[in-house]
């Protein structure tokens, strides 16, 4: 281990070093880059200029010939004036005018004139009419109007065998001056722009890209837009484009080349010389360190029993492993004495609640747990969460123990100005009992332990149910407290959720169950008979049970009379049936009763377990009933398929039974809805007929029960993916 954190302490700093040194250079070369940024800023800022100057002087010299020729050439007059396609020396001077201002301009990509009073065409390639002409979408938009501006980027197609370019157009009425008889379009080649513009820059360094109003780029090049960076931005006033230019890589290789190669020497060494006294003051620095593990070694354990050493990896492994053996046994004895104290504390308390304890116990109870010895005027509570099951599907154990955790916490810090909380802890998963001593007789302690079930609320994001005992003077009474405080909360089933009862609200009074057991015992009888009557018994049950105000317990064993009332009469239902209620419906029925927490809740559930399997009885004995029925209305459908009335509602009529039933029992029973075999029937015997007679479409759609043809020409595609008469053409080839 000899000089084995120096070696650390110097691979720690050294890279500190390294990093001061990298950052410098990064500086430097920054510094660098950004005075390179600014003259490249410079340089594309006067690309750009000339790029806009160019497009703008070349558009407007374009425009501006066309708005002359329009207002004084004469052989444009005179085309416009002609009524007939087939002058052709006044064809030829328009056309020459043309020709004239496309080889004056030689980005202009075509040109072409439109004459209104005969909606014809002439261009350098072609005389037609409007209708005809390939650009004639173009032409309609433009027609009667005075705009006189560029267009934005389009396709230009003069005939409609042509792949099409890529253009800007310029229109202008024909004369200008007056009503126009016509309408000159220039289209100036996009293509061209560009490569008069490409030609100002080297596009390996530097880029120039058009952006329209629409700040969509004419760029035909699919630019690396992460590899260029624009450094200058102009917009032109007159055609409303945006020029952008800028780098396209980045300038750090030229930068490092320009580095002077007697530079890198003087920084080798300046970073040989910072080594070295990193050296030297990592050495100083560790002497006192090195003292200290000598004095560790000399006093240690192993040193004075006379042990071999253990070995550690270096100094400070050692100088740790001996704290945390110290704090490892001073923590050890901490967690011990609480872990024994809370030990004491439940089973101390629970002895009391649970066990007849004298006076003296109490006291040398609470000065086995550190808690005053003199008994106050206290009350036992028992705290439930509410919907428990449903937070336990919803938390993992590890959220849950969080949970309780808090809640138990709350208590301890409840906001009370009449009650302190002696004690309180989990007596199931989801139950907290505790004790609380009155401080302030002058409050009702109701009004805290209601704002202890808000605080719940508010910090957890649940609801509890609370059971208080009445005020209790001596600590003999505890047991009976606690006694109190369960029967008050076993009305929770009764009273609802997010509640506070106190136990003289919940009273016990003896009830007479055996009207209530009689009715359950009823309403299984009339489930078995008839599954569709017994609705209106099982509410009257419920509303009763309200009305006796049950304990939770009580309002079980009722419950649990009616669901083996249930069991004994499952045999009575068909087999089916009777797996269904075992594997689904009776394990169901125990779940609700072991979870629910409000009657409102229990006969909810329970009425939709029961009801789900009435349905499935009556659609069962229905079905069964309905069998034979069934097999004559298949028949029936063979039969009767070409009759263009047949439908749910005919059958209805037919056989007296709902169609909205003889759909349900027609699936069922046979697997396949009652439209899908009409349909296959109709399609089968259609295919025949059209394989084997030269009988029409429409002869063929009405002896299939279809009135119109286009219906039957639908369906049939929509089966065979096909016409009908393509089907048949198929077919004489096959």
């Amino acid at each position: 281990m000899t000089h084995n954190w120096f070696r650390r302490m110097l691979l720690a700093y050294t890279p500190v070093f390294f990093i001061v040194i990298f950052i410098l250079f990064l500086i430097f070369f920054q510094a660098l880059n950004e005075q390179s940024r600014r003259e490249a800023a410079n340089i594309n800022e006067s690309l750009a200029g000339q790029a806009y100057r160019y497009i703008d002087r070349s558009l407007k010299e374009i425009d501006h010939r066309v708005l002359r020729e329009s207002l004084i050439n004469e052989s444009f007059q005179r085309f416009l004036n002609e009524q007939a396609m087939a002058n052709v020396p006044v064809n030829l001077e328009a056309l020459k005018s043309l020709q004239e201002i496309k080889l004056n301009y030689p980005i202009v990509d075509s040109i072409y004139l439109v004459r209104y009073n005969d909606q014809s065409v002439l261009s350098l390639g072609t005389m037609t009419k409007v209708s005809d002409y390939a650009d004639r979408p173009f032409i309609n938009d433009y027609i009667n109007k005075d705009t006189s501006k560029w267009t934005e980027s389009r396709l230009f197609r003069e005939f409609s065998n042509q792949s099409g370019k890529e253009v800007i157009s310029l229109t202008r009425p024909v004369p200008f001056y007056s009503k126009s008889k016509g309408l000159i379009v220039v289209n100036v080649s996009l293509d061209s722009l560009r490569y008069g513009i490409r030609e100002m820059y080297d596009p390996e360094v530097s880029f120039v890209r058009l952006v329209d109003q629409k700040d969509v780029g004419f760029e035909n090049e699919k630019a690396n837009q992460d590899e260029e960076q624009v450094l200058s931005r102009l917009t032109s006033d007159y055609s409303g484009w945006t020029i952008e230019s800028g780098l396209v890589q980045s300038n750090l290789s030229r930068i490092m080349k320009s580095i002077n190669s007697l530079w890198l020497l003087i920084s080798a060494i300046v970073v040989f010389t910072g080594i070295i006294w990193i050296i030297y003051i990592t050495k100083k620095a560790y002497k006192p360190l090195e003292q200290l593990v000598g004095k560790i070694h000399l006093y240690s354990k192993e040193a004075i029993q006379g042990q071999p050493i253990t070995t550690h990896r270096n100094e400070f492994t050692l100088i740790d492993h001996t704290l945390d053996q110290m704090l490892e046994q001073s923590n050890r004895y901490h967690q011990e004495r609480d872990e024994v104290l809370l030990l004491r504390k439940k089973y101390g308390f629970e002895k009391l609640l649970k066990k007849t304890a004298a006076s003296l116990d109490w006291e040398e109870e609470m000065e086995k747990i550190g808690l005053p010895q003199v008994f106050h005027p206290s009350v036992v509570f028992l705290m439930e969460m509410d919907q428990y099951s449903k937070w336990e599907k919803q938390l993992t154990p590890e959220q849950m123990l969080q949970l309780k955790m808090n809640i138990e916490e709350t208590t301890f810090q409840m906001d009370a100005e009449s009650l302190s909380i002696l004690w309180c802890g989990w007596e199931t998963e989801f139950r907290l009992v505790g004790v609380a001593k009155l401080v302030n007789e002058a409050i009702d302690p109701y009004e805290d332990f209601i704002k202890y079930k808000n605080q719940v609320r508010e910090h957890s994001s649940l609801t509890v149910t609370i059971g208080v005992s009445r005020l209790i003077l001596i600590p003999e009474d505890l047991r009976k407290a606690y006694r109190e405080a369960e029967d008050a909360l076993a009305y929770k089933a009764i009273r609802g959720l997010d509640q506070v009862i106190r136990y003289h609200e919940a009273t016990y009074t003896e009830v007479d169950v055996y009207s209530h057991l009689k009715l359950a015992h009823e309403i299984v009888l009339a489930y078995r008979m008839s599954p569709d009557r017994w609705q209106d018994q099982y509410r009257q049950l419920f509303e009763e049970l309200r009305t006796t105000k049950l304990r939770k317990e009580e309002l079980v064993n009722i419950m649990n009379f009616f669901v083996y009332q249930l069991e004994r009469e499952k045999h009575m239902f068909p087999q089916e049936i009777q797996k269904r209620w075992s594997e689904h419906v009776l394990p169901g029925l125990a779940v609700q009763l072991e979870q629910f927490d409000t009657i409102e809740e229990l006969e909810t559930n329970i009425f939709t377990l029961l009801e789900g399997m009435s349905n499935k009885i009556a659609v069962l004995r229905q079905a069964r009933n309905y069998h034979q029925v069934l097999l004559t209305i298949k028949e029936y459908i063979e039969k009767n398929y070409d009759n263009v009335e047949l439908s749910l509602d005919h059958l209805s009529g037919v056989f007296e039974m709902p169609g909205k039933n003889i759909s349900k029992l027609f699936k069922e029973e046979f697997g396949e809805k009652f439209v899908d075999f009409l349909i296959r029937i109709r399609m089968e015997r259609a295919e025949e007929l059209l394989q084997t007679t030269n009988d029409t479409i429409l002869a063929i759609s009405e002896q299939v029960g279809y009135i119109s043809a286009n219906s039957f020409t639908r369906v049939f595609r929509k089966v065979y993916g096909t016409s009908p008469g393509e089907y048949r053409k198929l077919k004489k080839y096959l």
